[in-house]
């Protein structure tokens, strides 16, 4: 539970909006990095991953949150978008469930074509009523075009 919980809690601070919004990157390999740290949770492990984007997904969100199809599945809801250029304010908040908390962040992520970084502020609050607040910071950058 506590590594689904770890996984949905990144998503929702890294959570965006849908493709249409004006956050085109560059396409090819990306890195990216998450650090979360929750008040009385033993500290989660920074992630790291590779992510390709291809010419049609050559959006900062492709790399930041889960499918729509996962939202919609934990009745997630999400507002935001860009803001001014380079910069991408949202929020995300998804019920608690019976096995996992529900999750209210705010994220504002500045990025320019090759890289982007910020920091997202977590609430998660459990079907008992407890409450735990936290934060992420995200980054990541392109390291090159995809493999072949």
């Amino acid at each position: 539970m506590m590594k689904f919980f770890a996984v949905l809690a990144i998503a929702a601070v890294s959570a965006a909006g849908p493709a249409g919004a004006q956050s085109a990157i560059q396409a090819g390999l990306w890195e990216t990095n998450d650090r979360t740290t929750m008040e009385g949770v033993q500290p989660m492990p920074a992630t790291s991953r590779q992510v390709c984007l291809k010419e049609s997904e050559a959006q900062l969100e492709r790399l930041l949150f889960p499918s729509p199809e996962e939202m919609t599945q934990h009745g997630c809801k999400y507002e935001g978008g860009v803001k001014k250029p380079g910069v991408l304010q949202s929020s995300l908040s998804c019920p608690p469930t019976a096995e996992v908390a529900g999750v209210d962040a705010t994220a504002e992520i500045t990025f320019t074509q090759t890289s982007y970084e910020g920091l997202g502020q977590i609430v998660a609050k459990d079907k008992a009523g407890t409450t735990i607040k936290g934060s992420s910071t995200l980054s990541g950058k392109r390291i090159g075009d995809c493999p072949s």
